[in-house]
């Protein structure tokens, strides 16, 4: 016999498929028809069950990006668990994104239209990417990665890099057309970016080879 949830659970429930629900829905139609008939009809809900735990559509899209960028993160950090550098981290980081964006097509219409529909979540979730992104560009920094840049020079690569992810995804990942092959050689155009932009090309000034290799000093 099927253990009857608790209220606390139903609602904990209710509300994990009300946040779920929006996601799909703005997704596909975009936040400014996502109607709170179309979200309750996507979670199975009855329409006045939404107010029973949002006060306007609009609470509900400011919560949307910052949970759903949450959940991004997590998926992230395991798959960068273990890297023993940041040019790994930044890779296993890139390549993990595009797969959990890919299983969620939705998520970028619930980025791109955020900083008009929904400003105060857009905010809280880039504030809170960056903010992990350049704590784990500082502990390699300090750890003597990249010496040639400076650290108020961290911000500007936290910004360029995080973007870069974005571009990334919608050019080549989202197209449903690209092999695993392909994605491996946009992989590791940008591997060669990061290590050749981060560390220096190879051959110059001493900077390592692309394979670790020590390159050429300078005469």
């Amino acid at each position: 016999m099927k253990q009857k949830l608790t209220r606390s659970e139903k609602t904990e429930r209710n509300r994990a498929a009300l946040i779920d629900a929006a996601a799909v829905v703005v997704g596909r139609v975009g936040y400014l028809n996502a109607s709170v008939a179309k979200i309750t009809q996507e979670a199975g809900l009855g329409q006045g069950t939404f107010y029973r735990y949002f006060d306007n559509q609009q609470e509900l899209f400011d919560l949307l990006l910052p949970l759903k960028g949450r959940e991004a993160l997590d998926h992230i950090g395991k798959a960068v668990k273990g890297a023993d550098s940041f040019i790994e981290v930044e890779l296993r980081a890139l390549r993990a994104f595009i797969s959990w964006a890919r299983e969620r097509p939705w998520f970028f219409r619930l980025l791109h239209e955020a900083h008009i529909a929904a400003p105060e979540g857009y905010r809280l979730h880039m504030d809170h990417i960056r903010t992990r992104f350049r704590s784990s560009l500082r502990r390699s920094w300090q750890n003597g990665e990249f010496p040639s840049f400076g650290e108020h020079e961290l911000d500007t690569i936290t910004v360029t890099l995080t973007a870069a992810r974005d571009y990334l995804y919608n050019e080549f990942a989202a197209q449903s057309d690209q092999s695993d092959a392909a994605l491996d050689d946009v992989l590791n155009t940008y591997r060669k970016l990061i290590t050749f932009g981060l560390s220096g090309a190879p051959g110059l000034n001493g900077a390592p080879g692309l394979h670790g290799a020590p390159g050429a000093t300078g005469a």
